[in-house]
């Protein structure tokens, strides 16, 4: 603790001084005291413990005892009157009488004039700092030694309680006793005497004389206080309160050590000017601090308004809260839980609490610590000055909270636009009060603190909303944009870019981006009807094209947009989806084909073989790059029939080498000839190339056609293969997919259904005519001329047919 202390200036100063209380003669008329008024401000403790009768009307009376035992009751007006001496609570026998301590006589001018001197210049020095422990110091470097040989200032503080927050001696050294005399018996507020008594009822008191005998006998008598008293000095004492907006902010106590110096009524009404303006310029003090303290809490609301703007997530609210909050408050324990749905309590930030306070917050609701505060209904704070008061209001914490120590707690709900969001725990080591502008500003940053619960909780939705609207589209192959006609930009989100074989991601780009990766032959029709829906507004389209991808890959896309309009009526975005439906169309490609196909051999029914060509040209055209047909021979080879390609110079050469037998026996369709099933390779590397080619002319062909995937599909029939059907891809087409198998077989099941009823619709026509000439025979030899000239009618028909 420091120690303020005042020590007597050497050389006079011009400055007014204080009137010393020194005596002159036997008439103990006051005299100016040339004393230089020095000193440091001491740290604070409570007060001191002598008798005093105060009144309570509104005319003041102030209680002088003499040392005498007489007691008389002066008035703000100067009268007096005697009355019965009073209690004195010294602790020690009433003093002998004595000769009536005459009153001050009529002051000299010179006197006077020091008086107004000394209060000026204490009005001024009082009025020059806005600082409470300033103003403090300086009130004590005024008194001493000048008006007092000792003094002590003690304050209310807003718990109620008293501390002594400056005191001064004309012995430097011994400002700690001063401080250590209240701390060891402090005063209480409305106590039964000294500094307690003024405080509680606001009125002076004076003590003109404390016999030594008296004193000695109390010391003899075990009074501690009085012996501290007297070891410090203690012969005349007033005690002035400090009251300004009529309140009582503390008590002035003046003490005078020597043997000479008496106080009087005239020296209490200058203590009590003094007090006057001491208390004006301490309730300014408080006031400033206060207004300090509301700007440094409505800086340290907006700061964490700020920090809780910028947290997205309730891990960071809860840090942002912890950290100010600790700052703030100085709690030594803090916790920032979060209240579950079904009313659980889960920990989000926790300082100072030991390792099992954890589990013991997520117990159940009800069945643990803290039930009260899992209500919603409840909006109010809890504060508990101490242990005792918390475990009073809520017993079934007791064990929870004695293992944590005694002191302060607060609960305070976390209470948001439509629910308590969660709780904020405090706990002190020591027993303190919440003022009003504390409470005021923790509820303040709990409220803040919910609202940025409830926003990261919605921004939480959010973000998992958008994840599962971002997850839906990518693998719907759905992408969205968006133009902006004034800017000239072009917003492709992630779903769209991931479609064209770009980064699955955001972006910006310039209008008509988008344009370039449209097919050559869509872009054509495409590319007015987009500058149309620029033009006109508001305007829906639903558009139907292909896309090339940045691999060189085909999507076929369904695009559904509007154009929407600005202030001044044009159009000024356009904003769409675009949805893959390239299965669809490949489905749709494949079951065309599958018509097409029976169409074609339906009208071959007599020779299938000639339309083979022509099926091989359709599987070309819609599911594959390229396809070849092969048929069984008596002997049990293959013969290819045909072949087909996109490209019609590769076409050419693939018909042109119809007749080589440069087929190796990795052949897809020589695998599914031997084996009877289906040879499907989705993935055609340089490895197995070059087991398909025995011959540098074939092996020189498949390398041309480059193919990248290749199916071959057996023509079955009656548990016979009739032949192979070969699907292959290559360059920018797609791979061949199971959906392409299974079309792939039907086909072939249409194929060798024709080519067997084919071979049937031949056999019939050859039992038919070896039936008629084996008739024409009969009939002859039979002579039935008439018989004969019809099997010769009908066989005569049939040439013709």
């Amino acid at each position: 603790m420091p120690e303020p202390s005042h020590e007597p200036a050497s050389e006079p100063s011009g400055e007014p001084r204080p009137p010393s209380l020194e005596p002159q003669g036997a008439t103990n008329e006051p005299r100016l005291a040339e004393g230089d008024l020095s000193g440091t401000a001491a740290e604070p403790a409570s007060g001191l413990t002598f008798g005093l009768k105060g009144g309570t009307s509104n005319v003041m009376e102030v209680t002088v005892l003499h040392a005498s035992g007489a007691a008389e009751n002066v008035s703000p007006e100067g009268r007096t009157r005697e009355v019965s001496p009073p209690f004195v609570s010294l602790t020690v026998d009433a003093p002998e009488p004595d000769a009536p301590t005459p009153m001050p006589a009529p002051s000299s001018p010179r006197v006077e004039e020091g008086r107004f001197a000394f209060l000026a210049r204490a009005g001024e020095v009082l009025a020059s700092s806005l600082d409470e422990p300033t103003v403090l110091r300086q009130l004590a470097d005024l008194v001493v030694p000048g008006l007092a040989d000792w003094c002590a200032v003690d304050l209310i503080t807003a718990a109620g309680t008293v501390v002594r927050r400056a005191a001064a001696h004309r012995e430097p050294a011994r400002v700690r006793e001063v401080y250590a005399l209240a701390e060891r018996w402090p005063a209480v507020v409305n106590g039964p005497r000294g500094v307690g008594r003024v405080l509680g009822t606001g009125q002076p008191f004076l003590l003109s004389d404390v016999p030594e005998s008296q004193l000695e006998a109390a010391v003899a008598g075990g009074d501690r206080v009085l012996a501290e008293s007297q070891r410090l000095g203690c012969r005349s004492v007033m005690l002035v309160p400090l009251e300004a907006r009529g309140r009582v902010l503390g008590c002035l106590s003046l003490i005078s050590g020597t043997s000479e110096r008496r106080y009087g009524a005239r020296e209490l009404e200058l203590a009590r000017e003094l007090a006057r303006r001491a208390a004006l310029s301490l309730d300014n003090a408080l006031l400033y601090g206060e207004a300090r303290q509301a700007q440094a809490r409505t800086a340290r609301l907006q700061a964490v308004t700020a920090a809780l703007s910028r947290a997205a997530t309730e891990d960071a609210v809860a840090q942002v809260l912890a950290r100010e909050v600790w700052e703030a408050s100085g709690a030594t324990r803090l916790a920032v839980l979060a209240l579950e749905e079904d009313g659980r309590l889960r920990p989000l930030r926790l300082l100072g609490y030991p390792d099992d306070a954890q589990d013991h917050f997520a117990q159940r609701p009800g069945e643990g610590p803290l039930a009260k505060a899992r209500h919603d209904s409840r909006r109010e704070a809890w504060w508990f000055a101490s242990l005792e008061d918390f475990i009073a209001q809520h017993p079934q914490d007791a064990e929870f909270a004695r293992g944590l120590g005694p002191g302060a707690r607060a609960v305070v709900p976390l209470w948001g636009e439509t629910r308590v969001q969660g709780v904020l725990l405090l706990a002190w080591p020591e027993a303190r009060t919440f003022p009003a502008s504390e409470r005021a500003f923790l509820e303040a940053l709990a409220h803040q603190c919910a609202q940025a619960l409830e926003r990261a909780a919605l921004y939480e939705a959010l973000r998992e909303r958008t994840e599962r609207l971002r997850q839906a589209l990518v693998t719907g192959d759905v992408g969205t944009w968006r133009l902006d006609l004034r800017r000239g930009q072009e917003v492709r989100d992630a779903a769209l870019n991931h479609l064209l074989g770009l980064p699955a991601v955001d972006s910006m780009h310039d209008m008509g981006d988008l344009l370039q990766y449209v097919h050559p032959d869509d872009l054509a029709a495409l590319g007015p009807e987009f500058l149309r829906h620029q033009n006109e507004a508001p305007a829906l389209f639903e558009l139907e094209f292909r896309l090339v991808r940045r691999d060189g890959g085909l999507r076929w896309v369904h695009s559904v947009g509007q154009s929407l309009v600005g202030p001044d009526g044009k159009a000024a975005f356009i904003t769409g989806a675009l949805a893959d439906i390239t299965r669809r169309k490949e489905a749709e490609e494949r079951l065309q084909l599958l018509l097409d196909a029976s169409r074609v051999l339906a009208l071959r029914l007599d020779d299938v073989e000639q339309a083979l060509p022509e099926v091989a040209t359709l599987v070309a055209n819609h599911v594959a790059t390229g396809c070849l047909v092969d048929l069984a021979e008596p002997d049990g080879t293959l013969r290819r029939v045909t072949a087909a390609h996109r490209v019609p110079a590769l076409e050419a050469r693939m018909r042109a080498s119809l007749s080589e037998q440069g087929r190796g026996p990795a052949h897809p369709a020589l695998r599914c000839f031997a084996s009877g099933q289906v040879c499907f390779v989705s993935r055609l590397d340089s490895p197995r190339c070059d087991g398909v080619s025995t011959s540098e002319e074939h092996r020189d062909l498949v390398d041309s056609l480059a193919p990248t995937s290749v199916l071959s599909v057996p023509l079955r029939t009656r548990g016979r293969t009739l032949g192979v059907i070969t699907l292959f891809t290559a360059g920018a087409q797609r791979t061949l997919v199971a959906a392409d198998v299974t079309m792939a077989e039907e086909l072939a099941l249409r194929v060798s259904v024709a080519l067997e009823n084919a071979r049937l619709y031949h056999d019939a026509q050859s039992a038919v005519r070896l039936r008629d000439e084996f008739l024409s025979v009969a009939s002859h030899e039979l002579k039935t001329p008439l018989t004969s000239l019809i099997l010769q009618h009908n066989l005569i028909g049939r040439g013709l047919e």
